[in-house]
């Protein structure tokens, strides 16, 4: 038996896609498309 269960690992891995599904959801679209333009200099 671990220190951790892997319950507590697939909770974590649910939080962490929900927050992120939020945060991408929360940008707005022209903050999205200067990101994305920047990202594109870099590459």
């Amino acid at each position: 038996m671990g220190l951790f269960r892997k319950d507590l690992y697939h909770a974590f891995l649910v939080g962490f896609l929900i927050g992120t599904a939020g945060l991408v959801a929360s940008i707005d679209g022209e903050a999205r498309a200067q990101m994305v333009a920047q990202v594109s200099q870099i590459a």
